[in-house]
């Protein structure tokens, strides 16, 4: 006859053991982790970085596990004392070994938290990767003037914020081999020298804000100017995309359209905002007014359709006017695949090396481990 114990589990020894190996497990990984430059910022040496953090988030289901397990080991004795007598609870269930439940566990916990690890791609040092792209240098010149901030795309959404996905669009769309980046508004600042990493100019992208320059104005001519010197000295297509709401200039077109003529670079303009206008605010923080002129009228800012026509006129480019939330720049990327696109260039960069292959390892053996347990128990039990 078995003994009554043998049928339900030790669950305090049980959940102290569980407790134990979490504690340890994240105290453990924690200092792996920081060993690693996970958690300093401003690390000088070789940095773990996880490509994909928002996996993160599913590190819940390892506690929502651990719940799950203790629930079913309560339920376990539960049953048995429900069922009463020893030779009722004997005829009905196997004996069952406490040391058994921690360690299937330890395995099962620990390939759900590695696997999670693992989408979460880790990163470790550097790699050299080589690529053939087609020869397009894309700059863009973007207008960070106040009036930007003015909200009369669709949706309520503001100038600046449309273009910033009208860009990323480009980005992504283009067949772009380098990017680069201008603002401007009364002057010009280089924001990002033109680059192969698409996602480093996406992240400028989207850190964009008019309060970057304090000179306000629209000094589009300076601008192009500006824009003209960005590119490489290689027979490439090199492209210009001129992003403004063409509410005001300050001269020096002429010149400009002869400097971007003589070295052979496309304009293309994306006029946004619309014949209605809107107020403009004084800042793009929310609820800081909106700027007066010196009679203390609201300064509404309308879209300058004509100006924006003239300007790819005059440098024989194209141009779309948008007032969407989400501009249809399709005809624009039309004129970038046409013609000389099809010259390809060999790009070598170097990328985080992703390490996911490690945490993936590492839950595989433990499944492995468990696979083999489980056989080995199954096969003994029918022996």
């Amino acid at each position: 006859m078995h003994k009554y114990k043998e049928f339900t589990y030790r669950v305090k020894s049980i959940i102290l053991a569980v407790l134990g190996w979490e504690v340890l497990f994240w105290i453990l990984l924690y200092q792996i982790l920081n060993v690693f430059g996970v958690f300093s910022e401003n690390s000088t040496g070789e940095r773990v970085v996880f490509l994909e953090q928002g996996y993160a988030w599913y590190l819940i289901l390892a506690l929502l596990f651990v719940i799950i397990f203790v629930l079913q080991l309560f339920q376990r004795n539960r049953m048995v004392q429900q069922l009463g007598s020893e030779g009722v609870v004997a005829n009905i269930l196997r004996p069952v070994s406490s040391i058994r439940a921690f360690w299937r566990y330890f395995l099962i916990r620990n390939a759900i938290v590695f696997v999670i690890l693992a989408l979460m791609q880790p990163a470790f040092g550097n790699k050299k990767i080589t690529a053939q792209t087609n020869g397009v240098e894309l700059v863009f010149a973007m207008d960070i003037s106040s009036s930007m901030d003015a909200k009369d795309m669709s949706n309520d959404v503001s100038r600046i914020e449309a273009a910033k996905k009208a860009m990323v669009q480009f980005v992504n769309q283009a067949p772009a081999g380098k990017v680069g980046l201008l603002v401007f508004a009364g002057s010009v600042y280089p924001q990002l020298p033109l680059t192969a990493d698409k996602v480093a100019a996406k992240m400028y992208i989207e850190e964009l804000s008019t309060d970057i320059m304090s000179n306000q104005g629209t000094n589009i001519g300076l601008a192009l100017n500006e824009a003209s010197i960005f590119f490489s000295e290689e027979k490439v297509k090199k492209v210009v995309v001129l992003i403004t709401d063409g509410e005001n200039h300050e001269g020096g077109l002429n010149s400009a359209y002869s400097v971007l003529k003589e070295n052979n670079i496309e304009l293309l303009v994306l006029g946004l905002g619309s014949k209605k206008g809107a107020l403009v605010p004084k800042s793009s923080e929310p609820n800081s007014g909106y700027l007066k002129d010196d009679l203390g009228r609201s300064v509404i800012s309308k879209l300058n359709e004509g100006m924006i026509k003239n300007i790819a006129q005059d440098a024989e480019g194209s141009y779309i006017i948008s007032s969407d939330a989400f501009p249809n720049i399709s005809k624009l990327l039309t004129e970038i695949n046409s013609s000389d696109t099809t010259n390809e260039v060999d790009l070598e960069f170097e990328v985080k090396e992703n390490r996911y292959q490690w945490p993936l390892s590492l839950a595989l053996v433990c499944l492995l481990v468990l696979f083999i347990w489980e056989t080995l128990k199954i096969r003994k039990k029918f022996a």
